[in-house]
């Protein structure tokens, strides 16, 4: 399975390392609930760089040759039904060093994608702003009761 990390976006787009792509479907509800997946990866990627053009991190074949295997994603809850995920070292020290998994909404899973479990862990996002905070569940008993207080004190002196 792939090693997953987080790691800065914007500083993965500048990189011009070997690039894998690999697009699957999943079903809306795995999305806007977001989900462990495992995804079986085929024994040829697309280069993400070039998109199969050939360019000279694909040493110009538009395409890796890697061994069938599986790789670990987690998906966020979103409300898009279309985005991208990268895992870094999927394939541990072999190339490419990233896999870029395209993901769309839809009605089932492609072939190859197993779900493994819902995500609780990861706060919902609405497109690309940053993750809803999160709230402890007795924190608007506390402000109620704070409210109530203050109103209660606010008519004994009326």
């Amino acid at each position: 399975m792939g090693d997953a990390r987080l790691l800065d976006p914007a500083a993965l787009d500048k990189k011009r390392s070997p690039r894998g792509r690999v697009s699957i479907v999943v079903p809306t509800a795995w999305l806007r609930e977001g989900a462990r997946l495992d995804v079986a990866v085929p024994a040829k990627l697309r280069c993400d760089l070039c998109d199969g053009g050939g360019c000279d991190a694909c040493e110009r074949s538009g395409a890796y040759r890697v061994e069938e295997t599986k790789v670990a994603v987690t998906l966020p809850r979103v409300t898009d039904d279309v985005l991208a995920l990268r895992v870094t070292n999927p394939f541990a020290e072999r190339e490419p060093t990233m896999l870029v998994v395209r993901i769309a909404a839809g009605n089932e899973a492609s072939a190859g994608v197993t779900y493994v479990g819902p995500n609780h862990d990861v706060e919902p996002r609405i497109g690309n702003l940053p993750p809803l905070p999160k709230v402890p569940f007795w924190l608007p008993y506390v402000f109620l009761a704070v409210f109530a207080a203050i109103l209660g004190l606010a008519t004994r002196h009326c």
